[in-house]
C-alpha cells in the first residue's frame, strides 16, 4: 500500500500542521534577532518580531509601514511598500505554498499590534501606474492603526484633505474594522492646527469662541473636555484646576479635528471609538511631544486629563478663539514652570 504524501491529507490536517510550524518559526526568528539595527527598517523588522512590549522602556517603538500612493483624482489607490508582508516572508513555510503563506499570514497578523500608515498623493507630473491597484483591505481586520503625516518629507507625507478623506482611505486599505486611530505628526513649531490636519469646515469657522464653559456633574469618573454631536465643547469643574485656559481652548480645537473623523466614519468605520494625535514639535534643538486622547461614548468625545499633555500651543488659524499665551503669564506650580518656561521660548519665532 502506497504511504500517503502530505498533500493528500486533508485540509484540515494540512491547516492544522502548519499552524503548529508557524510559531515555531517565528520564535527561532526571534532569538536570532541582534540587539539593534542600524537599517530603519531592518529595525522595524527586528522590534515587530521581538514585540515592542518587550522591548527596553527608552527604545523608541518603531512599527512596520504599509505605503500607499494615490492618483491626483483618487480613482487609483496603488500599494507601496508592505513591511508586514516582508516580515510574512521571512518565515521559510510562506514560500512552500498557499496553504503554508496562508497560516504565516494569519499568525504573523496575530503578533503585530500595529502597522503605521504612510500614505501620499502623487504630484501632478508623476506617474500613477507604479505599484499594484488596490480593490479591497489589504490586511485581516485591523482594530488599530497608526498614520504618519509631515511637514519635511524625510519625516512622512503630507497626508489628507478632510476627515472625510482620511476615513475613506483607512477603510479601503484596514477595512472597517478599525476601532483606534493614531495620528502620528511631525511638524514645525510655526505650523498651525489647519496645516497638519487638514483646512477648516464652515461649520469650524461659524462657531466663533471655542473656550469650553463649566458643565455639571456628567457621571464621568475623570476631570475631562468633552464635545457634544452638535460641536459644543464642555469641560468638568475638576478640569480647569489642571490646565490653563488658553490649554483648554486648545484640547476643544484638537477635539473640533477628532470630531470631523469621527462624524465620517459613521458607515465606513463603524466600530471606530478613539483617535489619538501624537504630534511632535521641531522646537530650536528640542522635540516637544503633545499627547491627545478622545473617546466616543455614545457620540460625545471625551478628553480626560490623564489622556492629555500639551507641550506646544500651535495656532489655530482663521478662528476667533484663538488667543496667543501673554509672556507675562505667570506659572501655577513647580511641575509646570520648566515647561511653560520652554514653551515661551519655543513661540518667540512665531509671534
Amino acid at each position: 500500500m502506497a504511504a500517503t504524501t502530505f498533500t493528500q491529507l486533508p485540509r484540515e490536517l494540512r491547516d492544522m500542521i502548519w499552524s503548529l510550524a508557524a510559531p515555531i518559526q517565528y520564535q527561532y526568528i526571534v532569538d536570532s534577532q541582534p540587539i539593534s539595527c542600524i537599517s530603519p527598517r531592518a529595525e522595524r523588522l527586528r522590534q515587530a518580531f521581538v514585540g515592542h512590549e518587550n522591548l527596553p522602556h527608552d527604545t523608541e517603538k518603531q512599527p512596520l509601514r504599509v505605503y500607499i500612493y494615490d492618483s491626483c483624482n483618487r480613482d487609483n489607490l496603488r500599494l507601496g511598500g508592505n513591511e508586514f508582508q516582508t516580515l510574512v516572508n521571512c518565515l521559510p513555510m510562506a514560500t512552500v505554498c498557499s496553504e503554508a503563506r496562508s497560516q504565516a499570514t494569519t499568525f504573523c497578523h496575530a503578533q503585530i499590534g500595529l502597522v503605521n500608515l504612510f500614505y501620499a498623493i502623487d504630484a501632478p507630473n508623476e506617474p500613477s501606474d507604479t505599484g499594484d491597484t488596490i480593490s479591497e483591505p489589504i490586511f485581516l481586520p485591523r482594530t488599530t492603526v497608526m498614520i504618519t503625516n509631515a511637514k519635511n518629507k524625510k519625516d512622512g507625507p503630507k497626508g489628507f484633505n478632510s476627515g472625510e478623506h482620511l476615513v475613506d482611505i483607512v477603510n479601503r486599505v484596514f477595512g472597517s474594522c478599525v476601532e483606534r486611530i493614531i495620528l502620528n505628526s511631525w511638524f514645525k513649531s510655526s505650523n498651525t492646527l489647519e496645516e497638519f490636519f487638514w483646512p477648516h469646515t464652515a461649520q469650524i469657522l461659524e462657531l466663533g469662541s471655542i473656550t469650553p464653559p463649566f458643565e455639571g456633574d456628567q457621571g464621568h469618573d475623570q476631570p475631562a473636555v468633552f464635545m457634544t454631536p452638535e460641536w459644543t465643547a464642555y469641560r468638568t469643574n475638576e478640569f480647569l484646576d489642571q490646565t490653563t485656559n488658553y490649554e483648554l481652548r486648545q484640547v476643544a480645537q484638537y477635539l473640533l479635528k477628532f470630531r470631523e473623523i469621527f462624524d465620517a466614519s459613521t458607515e465606513k468605520l463603524p466600530r471606530l471609538q478613539s483617535i489619538e494625535l501624537e504630534l511632535h514639535t521641531y522646537c530650536w534643538d528640542d522635540v516637544l511631544l503633545t499627547h491627545i486622547k478622545a473617546t466616543n461614548k455614545n457620540g460625545v468625545l471625551w478628553a480626560d486629563s490623564g489622556d492629555v499633555q500639551i507641550e506646544f500651543n500651535h495656532r489655530f488659524d482663521g478662528f476667533d478663539g484663538f488667543m496667543p499665551k501673554r509672556h507675562d503669564e505667570e506659572p501655577t506650580d513647580r511641575r509646570r514652570t520648566n515647561r511653560r518656561r520652554t514653551v515661551l521660548h519655543c513661540r518667540c519665532s512665531i509671534m
